[in-house]
């Protein structure tokens, strides 16, 4: 089995979208916190689900794949 792990997702009525106005500050501070400078999109983490899900990651098995623009900055073992 394989699996993804997404970092902090903006998409319009989400939650990250919400906290954007209502408060700006911990918005501001999440965003600081990745290396990016912004959050994922929900195509990104949709992308990363449909490649795992794909024949072309047919050798790929037993994964946890982070899609966090770095937010963890862990390297996997």
């Amino acid at each position: 089995a394989n699996c993804v792990s997404p970092g902090n997702t903006y998409f319009p009525g989400g939650v990250w979208a919400g906290i954007e106005g209502g408060d700006p500050d911990l918005f501001a501070t999440a965003m600081g916190l990745n290396p990016t400078g912004r959050m994922a999109t929900a195509e990104e983490i949709a992308y990363a689900v449909t490649m795992l899900a794909s024949p072309r990651a047919s050798f790929i098995t037993g994964t946890n794949l982070v899609v966090d623009g770095a937010l963890t900055r862990g390297v996997q073992l």
